[in-house]
């Protein structure tokens, strides 16, 4: 927590936007009531489906489309059918931005505009491609937080992403060179200009469009700075000095918006043999756990290895087998730091409290950011990666037995542990945010 009393007079409203899934919302949760703990009065404007959670916490909710309850409405799809689509290697992007985003351009821009009235500064993560505009229509500063590695790398000629399971961009700069690699790079972005029509046309609504910047690159990048939460370990050593800047490293964020105790069940569990593998397909893909959990447990009881598998109704039906257990939900802060190892997706949450925990994980990467958080674990040498199509088989029989067995991945976790930020993320990324945001006075 912050070790200074908050300064009343130098209060601040402060909205945060952001969309996605559960784990895009909660660091934005944490990040308000680290503000609110620095005495400034954050706002969060985001989905419907997350206004219980948001105000549960004690921070000021706005509603800010695209909301859930409109995609199940309009579309016709549930949750998972829509996290499906949302998730599938060529066409996640294309349905998210013509199904989930551009039908509601005009209220997504309106609702945030309104949360914004009376704000001294705007916060936004770049998967809101729109809200840079409503700053500048509103000529409010705005600041950039970024959770994952991409986003910056996509950027950046010397430390290049993975782009998908089957496509890293990592070879092409020491092929091509950097400034071609840039020049191409730029191309192939521009290439596609007339999929983000949608928002280039509320960009000259708002009288600030711009041919040489696309909104979904340049323009999510706020000139104010950015804050990244995450450790700069994740990015390559040396520091790239072609990120768009300046950039700011707040560390991962290890709040997970559950501060209720373990379950006297699963307390039980733990203390009745070994630390368990715990078993996590997040809160974007655990529609995959029928899939997938069954096969993993049938796994661990031939390898005598206890199992936790968090998961929803329906994933694993009938008695597990001795020495494994289903729970819905708990808090993996207080959980990880208790288990023997986690495999999970590398979505950029997850991944960096089993860092905090200081244990080694096996990733199980499916899309959007995942590849390239689970190259770059990888790269720090406390995880091994399994595409999910390998996930079934014995290419994923032997790494979960490397990752229970393997001694290097456990010495590695543990030093990752103390090398990474000792303090939440969100403290830091509070701080930092609060030291920039001008009275308003100061914007005129």
């Amino acid at each position: 927590m912050p070790s200074s009393a908050p300064d009343t007079a130098a209060s601040r409203r402060i909205v945060l936007t952001t969309f996605g899934t559960h784990g895009d919302i909660v660091p934005f949760i944490g990040l308000a009531k680290e503000l609110q703990a620095l005495g400034h009065r954050p706002v969060l404007a985001t989905s419907d489906f997350f206004r219980d959670l948001v105000t549960e916490h004690g921070v000021e909710y706005a509603p800010a489309a695209p909301h859930h309850s409109q995609h199940e409405r309009d579309l016709g799809l549930t949750q998972a059918e829509r996290l499906q689509k949302a998730f599938h290697p060529l066409l996640g992007g294309k349905f998210v931005m013509e199904k989930l985003v551009y039908p509601y351009m005009d209220q997504i821009c309106a609702e945030l505009d309104a949360a914004c009235e009376g704000a001294d500064l705007l916060v936004a993560p770049p998967t809101t491609p729109w809200a840079h505009m409503v700053a500048h229509k509103r000529g409010l500063p705005w600041k950039s937080v970024i959770l994952q590695a991409l986003t910056l790398s996509l950027h950046s000629a010397q430390d290049p992403p993975v782009v998908s399971n089957a496509l890293s961009l990592r070879p092409w700069p020491r092929l091509l060179g950097e400034e071609r690699y840039r020049r191409w790079f730029r191309t192939l972005r521009n290439s596609g200009r007339n999929f983000i029509k949608p928002l280039d046309d509320k960009a000259r609504e708002y009288g600030m469009f711009d041919p040489a910047r696309n909104p979904i690159f340049e323009g999510c990048i706020s000139p104010w700075g950015s804050v990244a939460m995450m450790a700069p370990e994740m990015m390559r050593q040396p520091m790239p000095t072609d990120l768009p800047g300046p950039v700011d490293f707040a560390g991962f964020n290890f709040f997970d918006g559950n501060t209720a105790p373990l379950s006297d069940e699963l307390e039980a569990f733990l203390h009745a043999g070994p630390p368990p593998v715990l078993f996590s397909l997040g809160s974007s893909l655990w529609f995959q756990a029928a899939r997938f959990y069954p096969g993993w447990s049938k796994l661990c009881a031939r390898l005598g290895v206890r199992a936790i598998f968090l998961a929803g109704q329906n994933a694993l039906t009938g008695p597990l087998p001795a020495g494994q257990i289903t729970v819905p939900w708990a808090s993996v802060g207080a959980l990880f730091p208790r288990c023997h190892a986690v495999v999970n997706t590398a979505g950029c949450g997850i991944s960096s409290q089993v860092m905090h925990a200081g244990v080694p994980q096996l990733l199980v990467p499916f899309g959007m950011d995942q590849p390239d958080n689970a190259a770059r674990l990888v790269r720090l040498g406390a995880a091994l990666s399994v595409p999910p199509r390998k996930a079934r088989g014995k290419t994923f029989e032997q790494a979960l037995h490397r990752l229970i067995h393997d001694p290097t991945l456990h010495v590695r976790a543990r030093q990752l542990r103390q090398d990474i930020n000792p303090v939440c993320g969100t403290v830091t990324a509070a701080r930092l945010i609060a030291q920039s945001c001008p009275a308003r006075h100061e914007q005129q």
